[in-house]
């Protein structure tokens, strides 16, 4: 069997209504693999299956719905009330979700690309930045992450402001990421921007990897 590289991690990560999916999907459109973890996560619970089946036998019958999936409204309640549980779900998702990023990558190897971007939202309150070549992370004012996320969820603002709470501040993104994004004039700006960095980025890893012409990198 030919040997076969893996390719180089990119992170993007940035804080709830910050634009990150947006980003994300800019850069899948331009061509790049970009790797929704958040997705695979939500998959696990969301998705008859093994998951689910699991987090039935730790956590009760009763976390069931109708469609075989798990109510995630009690799911939370349970877990945000028990720490020893909220440490089970977590190492049940994770290790399924790791998995399947596993599996992506692999195909992303044999189809040659040198480049796999990890679409993560928690990637730096987990302390998951050591694992990429470079991490790039979205950055929007406050207030204007509040608006977005009340008006096209539909939370209100104290859950908006109870998720920030949470993750890490802007001052920490800045000075552990990188590479910033702005998201503070529009859709078309922010393309050009999150392009741009991404650009940039790739530029800088050709150089460390002495391959200025490797058109895989792009």
């Amino acid at each position: 069997m030919p040997h076969v590289t893996p390719p180089l991690r990119l992170g993007l990560t940035g804080g709830i209504g910050s634009g990150k999916s947006t980003v994300a999907a800019l850069w899948r459109g331009a061509g790049h693999r970009v790797i929704d973890l958040d997705a695979y996560s939500r998959r696990v619970l969301d998705v008859p299956g093994d998951g689910v089946e699991e987090a039935v036998a730790r956590f009760g019958e009763e976390l069931r719905t109708a469609e075989g999936t798990i109510d995630r409204a009690a799911m939370a309640r349970l877990v945000f009330a028990d720490a020893a549980a909220r440490a089970d779900l977590e190492d049940l998702v994770l290790s399924r979700v790791d998995l399947a990023v596993a599996d992506e990558e692999a195909e992303a190897a044999r189809a040659g690309e040198r480049v796999v971007i990890h679409d993560s939202p928690l990637l730096l309150e987990k302390h998951h930045d050591g694992d990429y070549r470079a991490v790039i992370a979205v950055l929007a004012r406050r207030e204007d992450r509040i608006d977005r996320v009340v008006r096209d969820r539909g939370r209100d603002r104290a859950y908006v402001e109870s998720i920030m709470a949470a993750q890490v501040t802007d001052l920490e993104r800045i000075r552990r990421a990188d590479r910033l994004v702005l998201n503070s004039a529009g859709r078309e700006t922010l393309a050009a921007r999150a392009l741009h960095a991404l650009d940039m980025t790739l530029i800088e890893l050709r150089a460390a990897l002495e391959e200025p012409g490797d058109s895989a990198l792009r």
